[in-house]
């Protein structure tokens, strides 16, 4: 569904051609122009499989939506961590033989995983906040620092956690990878005018980080984080495939047509495209 609480904007009506697919947690593929991007994409059970967690703690709401044999278009895949549930081997190496003209690009953090699945160097593009990549004539892409929960930084400047701007012929997409809201995230980004920001919304508690499981923005934050950037659609991520690491979209449903009922969200089912 999509919701509309004021007229369209013609910002984004102008821009018709991009879509955007939908793929669990917070992996999206967005195709635009004849170029094909997916940001963390998680299409297996591996994060099932961990040993580290209480019997049946990992288990996933629903099967992967698409094979990832079945990617064999894509021109890039942008990594926001080494989390394994944004980076998974079990995915992208089998992404990596389908789409064998595909780059990988993300964090320095992620290089030598991406190494070790057997991924070329010369597929591979580490990623740092103030250095903009351009992937093709159309498309610039800003990395932009996140807070997972905190910003984690090395001597060289190079962020663990990221986020991406992505503009692309006349579009402004944010994908926010995993983040919480900061006063300097909001000014790294207001220098943005943003017509599709994709935000996690699962939150954090004590409970979960007894265990290792690194939170981010909840409900109410993303509406409001959404709201305060004057985003024209918002679309939430990372609530829906694992329950013990989510808080549900009902808090973010109810803020957004409550206290920000100007803001316009799209929500998705797993696979589902859209076009913007």
């Amino acid at each position: 569904m999509i919701h509309h609480p004021s007229t369209a904007n013609a910002q984004v009506k102008a821009c018709a051609s991009a879509s955007i697919q939908y793929i669990g947690q917070v992996g999206v593929i967005i195709r635009r122009n004849g170029f094909h991007v997916a940001i963390d994409p998680y299409l297996t059970d591996s994060v099932d499989r961990l040993t580290d967690f209480p019997a049946g703690y990992w288990t996933r709401s629903y099967a992967p939506p698409v094979h990832p044999s079945e990617l064999n278009d894509l021109d890039l895949v942008l990594l926001t961590h080494e989390h394994q549930d944004h980076l998974d081997p079990e995915t992208l190496a089998i992404l990596a033989d389908a789409s064998p003209n595909c780059k990988f690009a993300g964090p320095l953090a992620c290089q030598t995983l991406l190494a070790d699945i057997g991924i070329a160097p010369d597929r591979l593009i580490a990623l740092k906040y103030g250095t903009p990549m351009q992937a093709n004539s159309e498309l610039r892409i800003h990395p932009i620092a996140a807070w997972h929960e905190e910003r984690e930084v090395d001597a060289e400047g190079w962020d663990r956690y990221l986020g991406y701007i992505l503009q692309w012929d006349g579009l402004t997409i944010y994908h926010a990878g995993d983040t919480l809201v900061q006063e300097e995230l909001i000014e790294m980004l207001h220098a943005y005018r943003i017509d599709i920001g994709m935000l996690p919304i699962n939150g954090r508690d004590l409970f979960r980080n007894r265990l290792g499981v690194v939170g981010n923005m909840n409900a109410f934050e993303a509406a409001a984080f959404a709201a305060e950037l004057r985003m024209n659609v918002v679309i939430p991520l990372h609530y829906d495939l694992y329950p013990n690491n989510s808080e549900g979209i009902a808090g973010f449903v109810d803020a957004l047509l409550g206290k920000y009922r100007g803001q316009k969200f799209q929500l998705f089912q797993p696979g589902e495209t859209r076009f913007f």
